[in-house]
């Protein structure tokens, strides 16, 4: 599944929230980026669409589900931005 060439702003203040802070579940996340709960919601469906965070069970409260970073798969996407920027770099010369 390739990535969209762009995502929303709210999707990248999702992950950024996500990649600093650790799991969390969508009211922290609301609370921590000052994001509306429809554009937390939107963000959290794209990033879970391109397999770039998971949904855990959260073993305190089983109504309000965690979602994390898959670290391998943003792994695999600095690479695949690593690979093409190498091989923009390489058609230029």
């Amino acid at each position: 599944m390739s990535l969209p060439a762009r995502f929303r702003r709210s999707t990248l203040i999702v992950l950024n929230q996500l990649t600093t802070t650790g799991p969390m579940c969508p009211d922290q996340i609301i609370t921590k980026s000052g994001l509306s709960p429809r554009s937390v919601t939107y963000a959290l469906k794209d990033l879970l669409r391109f397999k770039i965070c998971r949904r855990v069970p959260n073993l305190n409260d089983m109504r309000k589900p965690l979602y994390e970073v898959d670290r391998e798969r943003m792994q695999d996407i600095e690479r695949q931005i690593e690979v093409g920027r190498a091989s923009t770099r390489a058609m230029i010369r």
